[in-house]
């Protein structure tokens, strides 16, 4: 076999073996997106639940204030955890 062949053989498995990386490397940046779109949906509901929790938290501390009662006994009465 010539040099010419070697070279064009050689070539030609290095392009399958780059074509072969490309597809494995497209694969694991589909998984990496899909992970990280995974995380922010869970970031995305922490913070809404976050929010939430903070206007439950004033709106039953305004109620405390009204009722003239801790926010510990406004936990007791509506059956809240006091760590929610």
């Amino acid at each position: 076999m010539n040099n010419d062949k070697k070279i064009a053989m050689n070539n030609l498995a290095e392009k399958k073996d780059l074509h072969e990386l490309n597809k494995s490397l497209d694969i694991e940046l589909e998984k990496l997106k899909k992970k990280k779109k995974e995380k922010d949906d869970i970031m995305k509901a922490l913070h809404k639940y976050n929010d939430i929790k903070d206007a439950t938290q004033e709106v039953l501390g305004r109620l405390a204030i009204l009722e003239g009662v801790t926010v510990a006994e406004m936990h007791r009465k509506y059956d809240l955890l006091e760590s929610d």
